[in-house]
C-alpha cells in the first residue's frame, strides 16, 4: 500500500504450508487471541516460562507477526500507478482462502551470512490443540482497516460458508531432535481422540501432555467441522 495516497497493489501467492518466525514476546499470549484458543493452551504455558524467563512463544503470536504490516525502506520503492512515481510502501501478508488441512512450519534453522554461522532454534513454541483463523484472512483484516465495508478481489471465488471455516483443530505435530547437520524426526498423530507418538517403526499411546510439551516443528490443523465428521463416521464404522 502506498503510504502517500494508500493505493493498494495485491498479489496472490499459492502456498502448500506457510512457513512462520519464531516470535517471542512477553506475557502468556499474543493480542489476537481468542478466549477459546486462550483457555485451550494454558497448560503449555510453564515449558516456555521456566527456559526463557516468561518469555513465551506461541503460535498465535507467529502468525500475528507474519501478517503485521511492514514498513518497506527507502530502497524498496514500489512504482505506484497513482502518483506514478515511486513511493515508500506498506506491505502485509495475509490468508486469502483457507485450505482444508492448514500446515504451519516453523523456522528452527537459522542461516546467517552477515555472521557466518548456521543455527537450530530450541526454543519452546506454545500451539493450541483449537485454533482459529479468523484474524489472519484477509476479510479481517480489511475490515479492520476499513471497518465493514465490502470489498471485492481480483478473481474473487465465491465461497459458500459451508465450503470454508476458520475453526481448525490440531491433528499432527512433527518434532525435530539433534543439530543442523544430524537429528531425528518423530511425529505426534490425533486418531479418535487419541494421540500417538510415531517414531520410526515404533507407535505408542501418548496423553495430550506429552504432545503440549513437544518442540513443534511443524503442526498440522484439519477445519474442526471436517474433523468431527470424519470422527462420527469411525464411530459408526
Amino acid at each position: 500500500m502506498c503510504t502517500a495516497c494508500g493505493f493498494t497493489s495485491t498479489t496472490y501467492d499459492p502456498c502448500v504450508d506457510i512457513s512462520l518466525d519464531l516470535e517471542l514476546s512477553q506475557g502468556s499470549s499474543a493480542k489476537t487471541t481468542s478466549k477459546k484458543s486462550h483457555n485451550t493452551h494454558k497448560k503449555a504455558a510453564e515449558p516456555g516460562k521456566s527456559s526463557q524467563n516468561s518469555r513465551l512463544s506461541t503460535l498465535m503470536g507467529c502468525l500475528d507477526h507474519f501478517t503485521r504490516p511492514e514498513k518497506l525502506g527507502s530502497d524498496q520503492k514500489f512504482f505506484c500507478q497513482h502518483c506514478q512515481v515511486r513511493q515508500e510502501s506498506l506491505k502485509q501478508m495475509s490468508i486469502r482462502k483457507l485450505p482444508l488441512v492448514s500446515c504451519f512450519h516453523i523456522k528452527r534453522f537459522e542461516h546467517s551470512v552477515i555472521k557466518k554461522m548456521s543455527r537450530k532454534v530450541d526454543h519452546y513454541l506454545q500451539f493450541p490443540f483449537s485454533l482459529d483463523m479468523s484474524p489472519y484472512l484477509s476479510s479481517s483484516i480489511l475490515r479492520s482497516r476499513f471497518g465493514n465495508r465490502i470489498f471485492s478481489f481480483d478473481g474473487d471465488e465465491q465461497d459458500t460458508p459451508c465450503e470454508s471455516s476458520s475453526e481448525f483443530e490440531l491433528f499432527a505435530v512433527i518434532t525435530h531432535t539433534g543439530k543442523l547437520d544430524a537429528g531425528h524426526y518423530v511425529t505426534y498423530l490425533r486418531l479418535s481422540n487419541q494421540w500417538y507418538k510415531c517414531d520410526d517403526a515404533w507407535i505408542t499411546q501418548v496423553s495430550e501432555n506429552i504432545v503440549r510439551a513437544a518442540q513443534g516443528y511443524m503442526m498440522f490443523y484439519v477445519q474442526k467441522m471436517l474433523y468431527y465428521k470424519v470422527s462420527e463416521q469411525q464411530q459408526v464404522s
